[in-house]
């Protein structure tokens, strides 16, 4: 009698491992896609030249990218990649005061869909609230572009990228450690079931 099919553990542990895996991808695809929409949907967008009055929810440094391809209000802008002479002013409502504005001390780009953009200047803000930021080309005419303004862009990505990675290579791991332990446990059974089947023969 072949009682090969009783081995324990049951193949379906190797059909476990294989899900595991795929579960893996699929965080690591809802991880990135996640991080990419938190970090799209976290850009304030304004028009330039032009002013916007921003509520800023949290204190610290704020990043404004130039965005050479972007859609706002219903329309799609595509300028080039250099703009030259954008005076850029940050105002608080409250106390009626400019803040200081200065270039970023690394250049970061980004490409979110239909939108890209980089760095280009940044400033800091003391305590959340209202701000008005003008933006204007010094002494001559300039395109219309658009302006995203953010906080914390790049650790959100990062962090995203770290978690999705950590996802699949866990996944990976454990799937990995199941189909091991299985394998080892199955060999095991089946070198003990043919002992045995060779001393009932021998006893036959």
């Amino acid at each position: 009698m072949d009682n090969r099919n009783n081995i324990q553990p049951g193949i379906g542990y190797y059909g476990l491992a294989v899900l595991i895996i795929v579960l893996g991808f699929a965080a690591f695809a809802a991880s990135i896609y996640s991080g990419i929409t938190d970090a799209e949907s976290g850009l304030l967008q304004m028009v330039a030249p032009g002013g916007s009055n921003l509520s800023l929810k949290e204190p610290g440094e704020y990043t404004i990218f130039y965005e050479n391809n972007s859609y706002l209000d219903g329309k799609f802008y595509s300028t080039g990649e250099q703009i030259s002479g954008l005076e850029i002013q940050v105002r608080e409502k409250a106390t009626d005061l400019d803040l200081a504005t200065y270039p970023t001390r690394s250049s970061f780009t980004y490409s979110l869909g239909s939108r890209s953009g980089r760095s280009i200047m940044a400033f800091k803000i003391e305590r959340a609230g209202d701000y008005q930021v003008n933006a204007s080309y010094s002494g001559k005419e300039g395109p219309r572009i658009v302006l995203a303004i953010g906080k914390g862009m790049f650790e959100g990505i990062f962090s995203s990228i770290m978690i999705s990675m950590a996802a699949i290579f866990g996944s990976i791991a454990i799937a990995a450690i199941i189909t091991f332990v299985t394998y080892s446990r199955r060999k095991k059974a089946f070198q003990k079931q043919e002992e045995e089947e060779r001393l009932i023969s021998g006893i036959a």
